[in-house]
């Protein structure tokens, strides 16, 4: 079921990344984009993690691969800006666009943000 589950996610971040991002499963604690490889990293599916935040995970970071330039990591690299806020900010401005462009995503947002928090998880 997880591996389906994984495989089902993957072909859909691509369709809603409208390219052929690489999607890697990993041993890590939360989803990650690589801006300029354009490697997704999923963590490694178990029993806690349910559909709807991997629906999350997914969305935001397809996000990143959709409205995160590259131009402006680099920019804020150069500035020496605090990766931190700068990575804050960034996440609320992507959110915000691919709940726009795919509007079914903001419920899935909003019961996978209250289960993580529910766990515990930020």
């Amino acid at each position: 079921m997880q591996s389906n589950m994984l495989e089902s996610k993957s072909i859909l971040a691509k369709l809603m990344a409208t390219e052929n991002i690489h999607i890697e499963e990993q041993n890590v604690d939360t989803a990650s984009f690589d801006v300029e490889s354009r490697v997704l990293t999923v963590p490694v599916l178990d029993k806690e993690i349910t559909g709807i935040q991997y629906d999350l995970f997914m969305g935001h970071e397809v996000g990143h691969a959709l409205y995160t330039p590259l131009e402006g990591l680099k920019k804020m690299h150069e500035l020496k800006l605090s990766s931190g806020v700068c990575n804050v900010l960034e996440d609320v401005r992507i959110e915000k666009r691919i709940k726009n462009k795919y509007p079914g995503l903001r419920n899935s947002f909003v019961k996978a943000y209250r289960q993580l928090y529910d766990n515990d998880f930020f």
